[in-house]
């Protein structure tokens, strides 16, 4: 539950229950970009398990996969998909195996196929336009710059940065207008 009734009875917001059960930063930062359906998100301690200490959470999104719903993550390292329940099965897939990985839509809701030497791992039912972002920071991901890998950016502190340079008279409105409505396709 969220919004004025959350906060009436003073539910704890999911950022507060994931790091008192001691889920780590990264994770709990990826889960409050991340728009849930909220069957999954008893499922963000049993991913944390999962997670080495050199790897980092880029972002994770909610989806569908071997009629499963569940968590499908995009680490520093690697691609990780954790069932829903008590499925023991999931999807492991390292960055260096992933030939092509793309986006598409199915009834309306995102898809992500990806595409290895030794198989196809298709996640669908993907809220908004989150299949399509995975799929670019999955990219970025895989071909790093030449000066080190790409950090993700939150959209919502770039549109507080875009905010502040337009108070100041850096950019001007049309400008804010045409990068705002950019950033808003990332939320």
């Amino acid at each position: 539950m969220t919004g004025f009734i959350a906060k009436w009875m003073k539910m704890p917001t999911l950022a507060e229950r994931l790091k008192a059960a001691g889920v780590r930063d990264d994770l709990v930062r990826a889960a409050e970009r991340t728009a849930f359906g909220r069957q999954t998100d008893r499922e963000l301690p049993r991913l944390a398990e999962l997670l080495t200490e050199q790897e980092v959470v880029r972002q994770l999104v909610e989806g569908r996969w071997n009629k499963k719903m569940g968590l499908f993550t995009l680490t520093s390292r690697r691609l990780l998909f954790v069932p829903g329940g008590d499925a023991p099965y999931g999807a492991d897939i390292p960055l260096d195996q992933v030939e092509s990985i793309e986006t598409g839509k199915h009834r309306g809701m995102g898809t992500v196929e990806v595409v290895t030497r030794d198989g196809r791992l298709f996640v669908d039912q993907i809220l908004g336009t989150q299949a399509d972002t995975f799929v670019e920071n999955t990219r970025q991901a895989m071909n790093p710059a030449a000066d080190g890998p790409a950090t993700y950016k939150d959209p919502l502190d770039e549109l507080a940065e875009l905010r502040a340079l337009r108070a100041a008279g850096v950019i001007g409105d049309e400008e804010y207008a045409q990068r705002k409505l950019r950033l808003m396709d990332q939320i």
